[in-house]
């Protein structure tokens, strides 16, 4: 992709969404054949994104991240 990580990222996470909404909505099913190399591969990439962006995010505590999307009440 020519070095440029923001829109490669961004493709990879926006199928990651896709994934994820097949999940929740009903695309897949408990047991189901359908999908499961895409779950075990998108398991695969959360399993390395997700220790990254904790740590960035824990680098940088001083920077804004913007409001608690769901607040504790």
């Amino acid at each position: 992709m020519h070095n440029d990580t923001a829109i490669l990222l961004s493709i990879v996470l926006d199928r990651l969404y896709i994934l994820r909404n097949q999940l929740v909505h009903g695309g897949a099913t408990w047991n189901g054949s359908i999908n499961r190399a895409q779950i075990k591969d998108g398991v695969a990439i959360l399993g390395v994104l997700v220790p990254m962006i904790v740590t960035l995010m824990m680098r940088n505590g001083g920077d804004e991240f913007g409001d608690i999307a769901f607040p504790v009440l």
